[in-house]
């Protein structure tokens, strides 16, 4: 027995209430799908420990090699990373492994974030990384160049929103 008919016959609910609540959750039954494919397709590529969370930067998190992965499940055919903003440049940063992200249409495809960010976005991030783990000598080096510099100028408002969160949290 399938699941409507289930709904239909503990609820009682009607042939157009359940068309309306499937129309309504399509996009949320779509996205379970996908994140179910895509924990099929990471085993199919010897990740283990794979298990979905809910976060703002990725959808699952799963290991390789000794190795931890966070990956981000996309079913788009425009760019990948197109909508990731400053600030969630600025959590992937803060992650401990390596932020993959895995297209899933037309076939599965996974990529390194970094690798399909557009270059003022790498740039962000790396300014992140080297910010948020005190790589002050590197991050002096890295902003000695001229087109880092103007990038990350670009972003103040971000980059002052996540240090600041980083001196607060230092302070408690």
């Amino acid at each position: 027995m399938d699941a409507l008919q289930v709904l239909k016959e503990q609820y009682g609910f009607t042939d157009d209430e359940l068309e309306y609540a499937v129309n309504r959750a399509k996009g949320i039954l779509m996205g379970f799908a996908m994140e179910y494919r895509a924990r099929l397709v990471l085993k199919s590529m010897n990740f283990i420990n794979i298990k979905s969370v809910d976060l703002p930067t990725h959808d699952i998190e799963a290991e390789r090699d000794g190795n931890k992965y966070f990956v981000e499940v996309k079913a788009t055919k425009r760019s990948p990373t197109k909508e990731y903003s400053a600030y969630k440049l600025a959590m992937i940063a803060k992650l401990t492994g390596t932020h993959l992200t895995l297209l899933m249409t037309p076939k599965p495809n996974l990529l390194v974030t970094e690798e399909v960010l557009s270059e003022p976005k790498k740039v962000l991030l790396n300014f992140f990384r080297l910010a948020l783990n005190n790589k002050t000598d590197e991050l002096k080096k890295f902003l000695e160049d001229e087109k880092n510099k103007k990038i990350i100028q670009s972003y103040d408002k971000v980059i002052l929103s996540t240090l600041h969160e980083k001196i607060e949290a230092m302070s408690t």
